[in-house]
């Protein structure tokens, strides 16, 4: 069977890099411009979209994406409760990834947060006092980054009160320096401090975890999916193979 068509929907630096990077990989992927719907028609009928564009076009790639019936991978960040809820309608229907960060590095980055969590939640039931740090996050993206904090940034603070029940002490934004961003984790005790820092330094890194999310939702039902939950769901694939690989090794 083959690869479903990617529609990418906007013509800025992340769609660009999606659809260079889709095309070395010998895929095809449109660029679909929001300001000219006109030409929508024009090209291969994509299997999938992805919506790289901006807030004020949400609707239209959602719309789209009904029109054409088919899944559609949000990349958009800063989306207010009007879009979550667009978004919750249009995954009736089909598979919506909700993936405002698509690097795998944010994705270990998440998970290490958890593992710290976890580890310093037990130790404080077990009555290990001052075991839970502070905590506070900070971000780091280029002057024309519309919103503060970032969607990433809040989210990592939401994960630490969720796992810990403590909010963290600070989210703090930055807006200068190069392109594309940096998220960082501090975790503080009196004597001792951990950051998990996570950097990304080109737009590959998400335009690969668009392709990635893109390919695993055109094969799914109908539901709303975090980024993350795709990522787990193509890890335990992955590890699944590899222990089938080993018992067939196995003398």
């Amino acid at each position: 069977m083959p690869e479903a068509v990617i529609g990418i929907f906007g013509t800025g630096r992340l769609a660009r890099a999606v659809r260079r990077l889709a095309t070395e990989e010998g895929l095809t992927a449109p660029l679909l411009d929001p300001r000219r719907p006109e030409q929508w028609d024009q090209v291969p009928p994509p299997g999938v979209l992805v919506d790289c564009s901006a807030p004020e076009a949400v609707a239209h790639a959602t719309g789209l994406s009904a029109r054409l019936d088919v899944p559609l991978v949000e990349c958009v960040s800063g989306l207010d409760e009007h879009h979550l809820r667009m978004l919750e309608d249009r995954a009736a229907g089909t598979a919506v990834v909700l993936a405002p960060n698509l690097s795998l590095g944010n994705y270990l980055q998440t998970r290490a947060l958890r593992v710290v969590a976890d580890v310093v939640t037990t130790m404080e039931r077990a009555g290990v006092t001052g075991a839970v740090p502070e905590a506070a996050v900070l971000e780091r993206h280029p002057a024309a980054k519309r919103h503060r904090p970032s969607t990433t940034a809040s989210r990592l603070a939401r994960q630490w009160l969720r796992h810990t029940g403590r909010p963290a002490a600070d989210t703090a934004s930055l807006r200068c320096g190069p392109a594309v961003s940096d998220h960082e984790i501090r975790f503080t005790w009196p004597e001792q401090s951990l950051t998990l820092t996570h950097r990304v330094d080109s737009l590959d890194a998400a335009a690969a975890g668009a392709i990635g999310a893109a390919q695993w939702a055109a094969g799914h039902a109908h539901g709303t999916y975090t980024v993350h939950q795709v990522f787990d769901d193509l890890l335990a694939t992955m590890a699944a193979r590899t222990a089938d690989d080993d018992r067939e090794d196995t003398p």
